[in-house]
């Protein structure tokens, strides 16, 4: 069960450094009322992620009946992520932009389950969240055949690196809204874009090899 966590976690990393709303309100939370507060939001926002998952490994469970529906939506869904790979290269880095809140939620400052809840419905409310889960957890589903340990084990290395980054962010935050400069996210663009890129190919590629020849990348072993 080692070789899906690590796998997992790669996923993780690829997630963890794409520049979204979650993490600059993340940052700004840290910057103004200190790093405690910010962890308080990456907890939020971890398990916001964790309902979004567990919610589509359930409902991917229902579809995911039989090899040809493993072959199907393991390519449909590596499809999408080549696809979310290749928008996050080509995107677009303003020169003036900087790093700001975005519509930040307000709130007195507050202890733990303020900035718990407030990470939790700020990532809750991003569609684009939902999308990246609900397609990732079919993709890698269909790719390890439904098996429901490989899966789990490969989400837990994945949420487990997006708690540990974020967790470093609230901690570094200072330090990162220095060093985030335009060019700076325009490379972190497009190592996030190639990243997903083989990330989508390698899903395709194992849900084609277990469909037709009973091997899985993923797993590495026969299946049939």
């Amino acid at each position: 069960m080692i070789r899906p966590l690590v796998e997992g976690l790669f996923l993780g990393l690829t997630v963890a450094i794409i520049i979204g709303p979650a993490m600059i309100a993340l940052i700004q939370t840290s910057i103004k009322y200190g790093a405690w507060h910010g962890i308080y939001l990456a907890l939020g926002i971890f398990s916001s992620d964790l309902t979004i998952a567990v919610g589509s490994y359930f409902g991917a469970s229902q579809i995911l009946g039989n090899p040809k529906s493993h072959l199907i939506l393991g390519i449909i869904g590596g499809s999408i992520l080549i696809l979310f790979g290749i928008a996050t290269l080509v995107r677009k880095v303003s020169e003036k932009e900087t790093v700001e809140a975005i519509r930040e939620l307000k709130f007195n400052r507050g202890g733990f389950f303020t900035y718990f809840f407030k990470g939790y419905f700020l990532n809750l409310a991003n569609p684009s969240i939902w999308f990246f889960w609900i397609t990732s957890v079919v993709a890698i589903n269909s790719s390890y055949g439904g098996n429901s340990n490989k899966v789990a084990f490969f989400f837990a290395g994945t949420l487990l690196m997006v708690l540990m980054t974020d967790i470093l962010k609230a901690v570094l935050a200072n330090k990162i809204r220095t060093a985030i400069s335009p060019q700076v996210k325009l490379w972190i663009n497009r190592i996030a874009g190639i990243l997903f890129l083989i990330i989508g190919l390698f899903v395709i590629g194992s849900s084609i090899s277990e469909y037709f020849y009973g091997i899985s990348l993923l797993k590495g072993q026969l299946t049939q």
